[in-house]
């Protein structure tokens, strides 16, 4: 999350793509990087637009937020590392432009840029208003911990009571509320009613969608499986112990014990099948229509072959 937002002359990808080119449909779209600095080009083979790219959003795939006119708009193609090239960006591809203009991408207004750079950077967005000249990129201590700087400037004269809350003592629910804040709440999708396989990029959506999830179960969590301070961690084992916390007969006796609130659903089944790489069967592997990307659906389930995507 440190590297979700990258500003000119800190993007090793397109430091390795000096240019990329890719045609769709009427239009040729091009990214060439010159030291450090790299430019979006859109043509009709009669005209051209070109603009410098300010702003690069992913750590591996990338979109960008250009600027034209006054105007901002995510760009119509995206950088894939798995092809390595240029294609439509993921949730863009219906997208018809009528004209050039309309072509170098989709245009954004004031209310999803907060919203854009104020989950991609830090100190972006301040008291509801966009502060370009503040923002910095990628997601820091007080992007989530409101009032670390305070903390931090207080810690100097040993003065620790400011320190921010502790946000491992909220419920499973609130946290799933506050990682769903960027990473997409329930209530998020179902008011938007996005629906399909592109909904598999929201975690706290699809994990609440479980049966097993319980909003006051300290088990079943965002964090209880991830820490938000490193890497997240692409071994399917690596989770197992997570996994059997509840569906081993050893959790018997944990779900009645203190670490579990009283609201904690009774002990689950034991999986009949493996006690090994649960998240292999359970928590399938979805390819998004465009076959450039791939998540871990959050859905946890006993995944029949054949089924279609669960909404």
């Amino acid at each position: 999350m440190g590297r979700a937002l990258a500003l000119p002359g800190a993007n090793p990808a397109l430091r390795n793509e000096p240019k990329l080119t890719v045609r769709k449909g009427p239009y040729t779209y091009t990214v060439e990087t010159h030291e450090d600095q790299s430019t979006y080009s859109v043509s009709d083979g009669t005209r051209t637009i070109t603009v410098p790219i300010h702003w690069y959003f992913g750590a591996g795939a990338q979109t960008w937020v250009l600027e034209r006119d006054g105007h901002r708009y995510e760009s119509a193609v995206s950088y894939y590392p798995s092809i390595p090239g240029l294609d439509f960006t993921t949730g863009d591809e219906d997208l018809k432009p009528r004209n050039l203009d309309e072509a170098i991408g989709r245009e954004i207004g004031m209310p999803e840029t907060r919203v854009c750079f104020g989950c991609h950077a830090s100190t972006a967005v301040n008291k509801g208003k966009m502060t370009f000249e503040s923002l910095r990129p990628g997601v820091t201590c007080e992007h989530c911990h409101a009032g670390t700087n305070t903390h931090l400037a207080d810690s100097i004269n040993d003065d620790f009571d400011s320190a921010p809350p502790d946000l491992r003592k909220r419920s499973s629910e609130d946290i799933s509320n506050f990682c769903g804040q960027c990473h997409r709440s329930w209530e998020t999708v179902v008011r938007n009613h996005w629906r399909g396989e592109l909904t598999v990029r929201f975690q706290p959506y699809r994990l609440a969608n479980s049966k097993c999830f319980d909003g006051g179960d300290p088990r079943i969590s965002c964090i209880a499986c991830h820490d938000p301070h490193v890497d997240v961690v692409r071994q399917d084992s690596s989770y197992d112990a997570k996994c059997l916390a509840c569906h081993s007969p050893a959790s018997t006796a944990a779900s009645s014990a203190a670490i579990v609130s009283s609201i904690s659903p009774p002990h689950a089944k034991s999986c009949p099948t493996a006690q090994s790489d649960c998240v292999s069967c359970h928590m399938p592997k979805v390819k998004l229509p465009n076959g450039h990307l791939t998540f871990t659906d959050h859905q946890i389930r006993i995944v029949k072959p054949g089924e279609p995507f669960p909404n």
